[in-house]
């Protein structure tokens, strides 16, 4: 099995309702695309695509997704670049099939992905 992977930026997903937002992802997911969302799902964003996947769960076809959100740590580096300190970090999102991956985050904060094939 391919995946690929898709870098989605905030602009893309931020016009998106909640129920917008779930079905995209859900869609995207289930044709094997593995998505980094550059702005987090909010908890609530996480548990109403949680439970959607659920539905759509059929062990032939469709054995879920793996879900992680990783905060850099680090202001936005925008803020940096113009001096000014922004309470808005870098935090992304990682959406893939169930299968698809194994995700570490090491000690030092690097998110590490591995695709399994």
């Amino acid at each position: 099995m391919s995946y690929s992977v898709d870098f989605i930026p905030e602009y893309e997903t931020g016009k998106f309702s909640l129920v917008e937002k779930t079905r995209y992802i859900l869609s995207q997911v289930m044709r094997n695309k593995i998505l980094i969302l550059e702005n987090a799902l909010s908890p609530e964003e996480e548990l109403y695509l949680i439970e959607k996947t659920m539905n759509k769960i059929d062990y032939r076809n469709f054995v879920g997704i793996k879900l992680f959100s990783f905060d850099s740590g680090e202001d936005n580096r925008f803020s940096k670049i113009f001096g000014k300190s922004s309470k808005k970090r870098s935090t992304y999102t990682i959406v893939a099939p169930n299968d698809a991956v194994s995700v570490v985050k090491d000690e030092r904060g690097i998110l590490s992905i591995r695709i399994n094939v």
